[in-house]
Protein backbone atom coordinates (compact mmCIF):
# COMPACT_ATOMS: atom_id res chain seq x y z
CA UNK A 1 0.00 0.00 0.00
CA UNK A 2 2.76 2.23 0.33
CA UNK A 3 3.99 1.78 -2.67
CA UNK A 4 0.61 2.30 -4.46
CA UNK A 5 0.46 5.84 -2.07
CA UNK A 6 4.02 6.76 -3.12
CA UNK A 7 3.12 6.39 -7.06
CA UNK A 8 -0.04 8.28 -6.59
CA UNK A 9 1.75 11.48 -4.80
CA UNK A 10 4.64 10.99 -8.06
CA UNK A 11 2.09 11.30 -10.13
CA UNK A 12 -0.21 14.30 -8.70
CA UNK A 13 3.57 15.85 -8.72
CA UNK A 14 3.57 15.60 -12.32
CA UNK A 15 0.31 16.89 -13.13
CA UNK A 16 0.87 19.91 -11.31
CA UNK A 17 4.17 20.45 -12.82
CA UNK A 18 2.60 20.02 -16.11
CA UNK A 19 -0.29 22.00 -15.38
CA UNK A 20 1.94 25.09 -14.69
CA UNK A 21 2.83 25.47 -18.36
CA UNK A 22 -0.67 24.87 -19.30
CA UNK A 23 -1.73 27.79 -16.91
CA UNK A 24 0.41 30.30 -17.95
CA UNK A 25 -0.38 29.98 -21.45
CA UNK A 26 -3.77 30.35 -20.83
CA UNK A 27 -3.14 33.23 -18.73
CA UNK A 28 -0.87 34.92 -21.09
CA UNK A 29 -3.75 34.34 -23.72
CA UNK A 30 -6.80 35.88 -21.56
CA UNK A 31 -4.52 39.16 -20.95
CA UNK A 32 -3.74 39.29 -24.47
CA UNK A 33 -7.22 39.14 -25.43
CA UNK A 34 -8.27 41.77 -22.40
CA UNK A 35 -5.67 44.25 -24.09
CA UNK A 36 -6.73 43.35 -27.79
CA UNK A 37 -10.10 44.03 -26.78
CA UNK A 38 -9.54 47.82 -24.86
CA UNK A 39 -7.25 48.73 -27.61
CA UNK A 40 -9.46 47.74 -30.48
CA UNK A 41 -12.39 49.96 -28.45
CA UNK A 42 -9.93 52.76 -28.37
CA UNK A 43 -9.79 52.58 -32.36
CA UNK A 44 -13.58 52.22 -32.34
CA UNK A 45 -14.27 55.49 -30.20
CA UNK A 46 -11.81 56.86 -32.03
CA UNK A 47 -13.66 56.45 -35.29
CA UNK A 48 -16.94 57.56 -34.09
CA UNK A 49 -15.44 60.39 -32.40
CA UNK A 50 -13.07 61.25 -35.57
CA UNK A 51 -16.09 60.70 -38.30
CA UNK A 52 -18.02 63.14 -36.52
CA UNK A 53 -15.08 66.16 -36.35
CA UNK A 54 -14.30 65.38 -40.34
CA UNK A 55 -17.93 65.71 -40.88
CA UNK A 56 -18.04 69.13 -39.05
CA UNK A 57 -14.65 70.73 -40.70
CA UNK A 58 -16.48 69.58 -43.81
CA UNK A 59 -15.12 69.99 -47.58
CA UNK A 60 -15.96 73.24 -47.57
CA UNK A 61 -14.84 74.70 -44.75
CA UNK A 62 -12.05 77.90 -43.82
CA UNK A 63 -9.80 75.13 -42.46
CA UNK A 64 -10.02 73.09 -45.73
CA UNK A 65 -9.68 76.12 -48.21
CA UNK A 66 -6.71 77.55 -45.98
CA UNK A 67 -4.88 74.37 -45.92
CA UNK A 68 -5.20 74.21 -49.56
CA UNK A 69 -3.82 77.25 -50.53
CA UNK A 70 -1.25 76.41 -48.54
CA UNK A 71 0.14 73.42 -50.10
CA UNK A 72 -0.39 75.31 -53.44
CA UNK A 73 1.61 77.73 -52.42
CA UNK A 74 3.88 75.20 -51.48
CA UNK A 75 4.17 76.34 -47.85
CA UNK A 76 7.58 75.48 -45.75
CA UNK A 77 6.05 74.69 -42.30
CA UNK A 78 4.15 71.37 -44.34
CA UNK A 79 6.73 68.43 -44.04
CA UNK A 80 4.61 66.62 -46.75
CA UNK A 81 4.86 68.91 -50.03
CA UNK A 82 1.51 67.90 -51.05
CA UNK A 83 -0.24 67.60 -47.19
CA UNK A 84 -0.57 69.98 -44.64
CA UNK A 85 -2.69 68.48 -41.06
CA UNK A 86 -5.81 68.11 -42.48
CA UNK A 87 -6.31 68.05 -46.31
CA UNK A 88 -3.99 66.16 -48.74
CA UNK A 89 -4.14 67.19 -51.90
CA UNK A 90 -3.67 64.95 -55.13
CA UNK A 91 -1.88 66.63 -58.70
CA UNK A 92 -5.32 66.46 -60.45
CA UNK A 93 -7.02 68.91 -57.79
CA UNK A 94 -9.26 66.17 -55.94
CA UNK A 95 -8.05 66.55 -52.10
CA UNK A 96 -9.20 64.17 -49.06
CA UNK A 97 -10.12 65.99 -45.54
CA UNK A 98 -8.16 63.40 -43.06
CA UNK A 99 -7.43 61.68 -40.12
CA UNK A 100 -5.21 59.27 -38.36
CA UNK A 101 -4.74 56.94 -35.63
CA UNK A 102 -1.65 55.39 -35.14
CA UNK A 103 -1.88 51.89 -33.78
CA UNK A 104 0.85 49.62 -32.72
CA UNK A 105 3.86 49.13 -34.99
CA UNK A 106 3.65 44.99 -34.26
CA UNK A 107 0.31 44.66 -35.75
CA UNK A 108 -1.61 44.64 -32.41
CA UNK A 109 -3.64 46.81 -33.36
CA UNK A 110 -4.28 48.24 -36.95
CA UNK A 111 -3.59 51.92 -37.46
CA UNK A 112 -6.41 53.95 -39.20
CA UNK A 113 -6.54 56.50 -41.52
CA UNK A 114 -10.45 58.20 -42.50
CA UNK A 115 -11.09 60.11 -45.02
CA UNK A 116 -13.72 62.44 -47.34
CA UNK A 117 -12.80 63.01 -50.72
CA UNK A 118 -13.74 65.86 -52.48
CA UNK A 119 -15.53 63.45 -54.76
CA UNK A 120 -18.05 63.14 -51.22
CA UNK A 121 -16.77 59.49 -50.67
CA UNK A 122 -15.48 58.18 -47.26
CA UNK A 123 -12.10 56.25 -47.28
CA UNK A 124 -10.19 54.46 -45.29
CA UNK A 125 -7.29 52.16 -44.76
CA UNK A 126 -4.55 50.48 -42.32
CA UNK A 127 -1.53 51.21 -44.44
CA UNK A 128 1.20 52.31 -42.01
CA UNK A 129 1.38 56.13 -42.73
CA UNK A 130 3.18 57.15 -38.89
CA UNK A 131 2.59 59.59 -36.92
CA UNK A 132 1.95 62.63 -39.01
CA UNK A 133 2.05 60.87 -42.21
CA UNK A 134 5.48 60.54 -41.78
CA UNK A 135 5.55 57.27 -44.01
CA UNK A 136 4.88 59.28 -47.30
CA UNK A 137 7.27 62.09 -46.68
CA UNK A 138 9.43 62.65 -49.68
CA UNK A 139 6.54 60.24 -51.59
CA UNK A 140 5.56 62.00 -54.86
CA UNK A 141 1.65 63.30 -54.71
CA UNK A 142 -1.00 61.18 -56.01
CA UNK A 143 -2.06 62.15 -59.40
CA UNK A 144 -5.78 61.13 -58.11
CA UNK A 145 -7.64 60.17 -55.36
CA UNK A 146 -7.60 56.74 -57.22
CA UNK A 147 -3.88 56.45 -57.79
CA UNK A 148 -4.13 57.31 -53.91
CA UNK A 149 -6.55 54.38 -53.26
CA UNK A 150 -4.19 52.10 -55.03
CA UNK A 151 -0.53 53.43 -53.68
CA UNK A 152 -1.77 53.42 -49.90
CA UNK A 153 -4.58 50.35 -49.73
CA UNK A 154 -7.56 52.61 -49.09
CA UNK A 155 -10.98 52.00 -49.60
CA UNK A 156 -14.36 52.92 -49.87
CA UNK A 157 -16.97 53.17 -47.20
CA UNK A 158 -20.37 54.19 -46.07
CA UNK A 159 -18.90 57.27 -43.82
CA UNK A 160 -20.25 55.25 -40.55
CA UNK A 161 -20.11 51.67 -40.11
CA UNK A 162 -17.42 49.62 -38.93
CA UNK A 163 -16.14 48.38 -42.05
CA UNK A 164 -13.58 51.10 -41.75
CA UNK A 165 -11.89 49.33 -39.04
CA UNK A 166 -11.53 46.18 -41.14
CA UNK A 167 -7.97 45.59 -42.02
CA UNK A 168 -6.55 46.65 -45.93
CA UNK A 169 -2.62 46.57 -45.63
CA UNK A 170 -0.74 44.19 -46.35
Amino acid sequence: MNAHSQCGAIRRKWLIWLAIPFLLVLLLAGYWGVMKFRHQHARTVWKDATLTQLMQIGLTSEVVTNELQQIREKSASSPIGWGNEHVLLMTNGEFLVYAFYHGFNTGFIDHLFLAQGSDGHWYYSTYHFCHSLAGIIGDEAPGSLAEFARRYSVRQFDGKSDVCLQHTWP
